[in-house]
């Protein structure tokens, strides 16, 4: 997985377009689109760092990850993690509304 395909599952984790998305983070959606489909590597710090904190991750996670790993790797994190990882971070409340939801009760 490409540092942009991870930032890519995370946004589309959180349940935004990419647009949507932009939008949120003030951002301009073609500055977005470059950087998600072209090198993250690249971009502006601060343009990252906006990505980033509006995400929770940190640069250091992101640097982490290969930049053009041929496929899914051990160490990389998977759809599933992704969706833990934001749970975790979910308010109290908000986990049992979403306890709530996936039980139906």
């Amino acid at each position: 997985m490409t540092r942009e395909d991870y930032v890519k599952s995370l946004i589309k984790a959180r349940g935004y377009t990419f647009k949507a998305f932009a939008q949120e983070i003030n951002m301009p959606y073609t500055t977005l689109l470059s950087i998600l489909n072209g090198s993250i590597g690249g971009a502006a710090m601060d343009n990252v760092l906006r990505i980033s904190q509006a995400l929770d991750f940190t640069i250091e996670e992101l640097n982490e990850i290969s930049q053009e790993q041929p496929g899914p790797t051990p160490n990389a994190p998977d759809d599933d993690e992704v969706l833990l990882k934001l749970i975790h971070n979910l308010p109290e409340e908000k986990k049992r509304a979403l306890k709530i939801l996936l039980t139906n009760r």
